[in-house]
């Protein structure tokens, strides 16, 4: 896990959650290869047993133990970031791989290979629609809290919760750490501290989430 080594606890409390969709997946004689950027692709895709001859190439450590535990014995983990992936396989032959994704994707990998990987929404990400009290109840005590978040969607959707649990800037201690600038772009926000990623590349963004501990947290 990329944040393993903060000296914080951390509380796994995703603002989205997978929701299958009707999938449309092609017959697995079209391609030589599956693509895989996220467990819940892996876990969200119900291959038929000639799927599992196929070479799967996988964006991080956890993604790709679940295409093994699912019963892929061909798997390559690319790197941590699909910009890994990418440059990957410009360095492999595949002649056509199948991409199972969410509704919404942070980097169009089709584009970077015209022809040759085929997009199949299988998920998308909804909105939880409230917070556990194990968040709650410590923010509301004033036990500093550090947030990384990836996306300005992920940002507002968890500001919004926070509002309505009735935690503000003025009754907690939440600091949010931005993958980018544009995380923050939105209106208002809980936040008691905002810290934003000298640049977006995860090594960064946990470098600058561990800043925000050892400040907000002293």
């Amino acid at each position: 896990m990329a944040f393993g080594d903060l000296p914080w606890a951390i509380f796994d409390c995703p603002v989205t959650l997978p929701e299958p969709t009707a999938m449309a997946v092609p017959p697995s004689s079209q391609f030589d290869s599956i693509i895989f950027t996220s467990q819940v692709a892996v876990r969200t895709f119900a291959p038929t047993p000639d799927w599992f001859n196929k070479k799967v190439y996988a964006v991080g450590q956890g993604t790709a133990e679940a295409a093994v535990a699912l019963g892929f014995p061909d798997v390559t983990q690319t790197g941590l970031t699909v910009e890994d992936m990418r440059m990957h396989l410009t360095t492999v032959e595949f002649y056509a791989a199948l991409y199972p994704s969410a509704d919404e994707i942070s980097y169009d990998l089709p584009a970077a290979f015209p022809g040759r990987i085929h997009r199949a929404v299988i998920y998308k990400m909804a909105p939880r629609v409230d917070l556990p009290q194990q968040l709650i109840e410590p923010a509301l005590k004033g036990t500093p809290i550090v947030v990384p978040l990836f996306s300005r969607r992920a940002a507002d959707i968890l500001a919004d919760l926070l509002t309505k649990s009735g935690i503000t800037a003025q009754n907690a201690k939440i600091a949010g750490v931005g993958f980018s600038a544009n995380v923050f772009a939105g209106e208002g926000g809980p936040w008691y501290s905002r810290f934003v990623s000298k640049e977006p590349v995860l090594g960064a963004f946990v470098e600058k989430t561990g800043e925000a501990i050892a400040r907000f947290g002293a």
